[in-house]
């Protein structure tokens, strides 16, 4: 069986207009789920974590990566769940590695994952997040569930680009994708935004 390219969850939109100051890529072809643990289980669900995907689960809203597999702490033994490997082998030993501990949900076509950077980014984002994405107040590794015009949505921020611009993911309902796409991309427009199609890896 010939295997299915991940389809954009911006498929047909206008792109924007190049100019540098903000960057945007959607982060394709991820398998995401929503894990959480089991009563009584957290202690053996962040052992087994720990030891197969070399991860400290997170305690608080933070961002995580491990062997080939990342990990976003949305709430008390609650997490988001990314990795490359979107296959059905990778979905069956994951569901076998946390069998008992966590119960787990397939969010691969409910989500996109959007990474943003750039110069400005922090101007743009600053339009619609109401929290302080200041260097400050939101470290490398931080993470919070919020709102972005009126759109329920994750972000969290990744090491800086090398250029020493601030990097975020942003994870929301792919439902919701052109929603934010409207928003963003007028926000980013006086800066400069530039769509990347490029990997994104961990």
């Amino acid at each position: 069986m010939a295997e299915l390219s991940p389809t954009s969850a911006l498929s047909s939109v206008p792109r924007g207009a190049p100019g540098g100051g903000v960057t945007i890529m959607e982060r394709r072809g991820l398998a995401l789920m929503t894990m959480q643990a089991r009563r009584g289980q957290e202690h053996a669900l962040r052992s087994r974590i720990a030891q197969s995907c070399q991860a400290d689960l997170p305690e608080r809203p933070a961002f995580v990566t491990g062997r080939d597999i990342a990990f976003v702490g949305l709430g008390p033994q609650t997490w988001f769940v990314m990795s490359e490997a979107d296959t059905p082998a990778f979905h069956a030993s994951f569901r076998s590695l946390v069998g008992g501990t966590a119960s787990i949900s397939d969010q691969s076509g409910g989500y996109a994952v959007f990474r943003v950077g750039g110069r400005a980014t922090r101007e743009a984002l600053a339009k619609g997040f109401p929290i302080d994405l200041d260097g400050r107040a939101f470290n490398s590794g931080d993470a919070a569930t919020t709102i972005v015009s009126h759109i329920g949505a994750t972000i969290w921020r990744r090491e800086d680009a090398p250029d020493g611009s601030a990097c975020f993911e942003i994870s929301l309902f792919r439902s919701l994708a052109r929603s934010f796409w409207h928003w963003f991309s007028e926000s980013a427009a006086e800066y400069g935004l530039t769509w990347q199609d490029l990997p994104a890896d961990l």
